[in-house]
């Protein structure tokens, strides 16, 4: 198995609902996206897929979350805007624009600050 990975960035604010701290006031970040997508096989130029691919279709998710007050758009109006719950979120969009029958993503980190982040991936337990 091949797993490639890219790393972006983007600004964002929000707060967290129903949290006993400061984070429940409204605050900012700039996030740090990691997205790793998993191939079996490389295509006849020994590529997986194109890294200007990857980074393309999640520059399109980050574009929707760069420089907004994540608690107003959608689905974090009504889903907390938790560091889980974003890399969540990358991990669903991004793999709609590029997943295929050899290539999917494998695990989304969100870097909410340079010590703390979150993993999302689909494995159990």
């Amino acid at each position: 198995m091949f797993v490639l990975k890219i790393v972006t960035d983007f600004a964002s604010a929000h707060s967290l609902r129903d949290y006993l701290g400061d984070c429940s006031r409204l605050h900012g970040h700039n996030w740090q996206v990691e997205i790793m997508v998993a191939a079996i096989k490389l295509n006849n130029n020994g590529i997986a897929i194109d890294f200007r691919e990857i980074k393309k279709q999640t520059k399109v998710v980050v574009k929707r979350l760069d420089h907004q007050y994540l608690n107003e758009i959608a689905p974090f109006d009504k889903l907390n805007p938790t560091a889980e719950n974003i890399a969540k979120y990358f991990f669903n969009e991004v793999g709609q624009l590029i997943n295929t029958n050899n290539v999917k993503v494998k695990e989304v980190t969100i870097w909410e600050t340079p010590r703390a982040s979150v993993t999302y991936s689909q494995g159990g337990l």
